[in-house]
């Protein structure tokens, strides 16, 4: 997944530092012809060069998107956005662009990761039970504030609660199966029962979000969408092992045959 990631030139959602930083960001559209206000000339050539058409149809105008951070004012991100030339007029020089919070994030219906154990439902205490995750990243069509929002959600953590009071993560490690015909190898998700009992193995996979307002660039989703799988129920027995002094060829009846 990280490569997968890498590959879609993403990198922010691994960066703790990062998704800090985007709490503290505020980002805008701004007018490029704005410089040209007390020219008429030059601004209605500016305007007609910027023009476009917005996703909703209609007139439009490309606007630069700026970050405000701390004292760091309109630096520029990405490429200029199409915006329908209501919205420009009302927002003068600057828009301020809404931003898509991880409260917004989690109100998507982002699926669950599948999650597996094996062996189930029945393993044995004292030996290695594996267990992963499935996940996939989504893509969801949505709006806030009258513009069109696209949201990514790529899952980049799992955590595992085995039911016995132990767990394992948050992690980026999702685990895989085992060879088949393989048992009780140890994996980097894999758990040991200590006891017997019914137990219930459930994973939360965390989500980082990005969003793209009106097909401008994509920004990160300060936090990551904790989203919980249902619960794989498991029976840990004991094993016993007996030796017995009978032929279970000779004597079908014997103890232990």
């Amino acid at each position: 997944m990280r490569q997968y990631l890498e590959d879609q030139g993403i990198d922010r959602p691994f960066s703790p530092e990062s998704i800090a930083r985007s709490r503290e960001q505020v980002f805008r559209l701004e007018n490029s012809c704005a410089r040209y206000r007390d020219d008429a000339a030059q601004f209605d050539d500016c305007a007609a060069e910027q023009s476009c058409t917005p996703e909703g149809g209609g007139t439009g105008v490309y606007m630069n998107v700026v970050v405000n951070q701390g004292t760091d004012l309109n630096t520029p991100w990405g490429e200029p956005m199409c915006v329908s030339t209501e919205q420009a007029e009302e927002g003068g020089e600057t828009i301020e662009l809404p931003t898509f919070t991880l409260e917004d994030f989690r109100t998507l219906a982002v699926a669950p990761a599948l999650s597996t154990v094996e062996p189930s439902p029945d393993t044995l205490k004292g030996m290695h039970t594996n267990v992963y995750a499935v996940a996939q990243p989504q893509q969801f069509a949505t709006e806030l504030g009258g513009f069109p929002v696209q949201v990514r959600a790529l899952p980049v953590q799992y955590a595992w609660n085995y039911g016995d009071g132990t767990s394992l993560g948050p992690t980026e490690l999702s685990g895989a199966p085992l060879a088949p015909g393989a048992w009780d190898e140890p994996t980097d998700t894999s758990h040991v029962y200590m006891r017997t009992g019914d137990f219930a193995v459930t994973l939360t996979t965390y989500f980082a979000g990005e969003y793209s307002i009106a097909g401008g660039p994509w920004l990160p989703v300060a936090g990551l969408n904790d989203v919980t799988s249902a619960p794989v129920p498991v029976s840990v027995w004991r094993s016993t092992v007996r030796n017995y002094a009978d032929d279970c060829l000779e004597n079908p009846q014997g103890a232990g045959c």
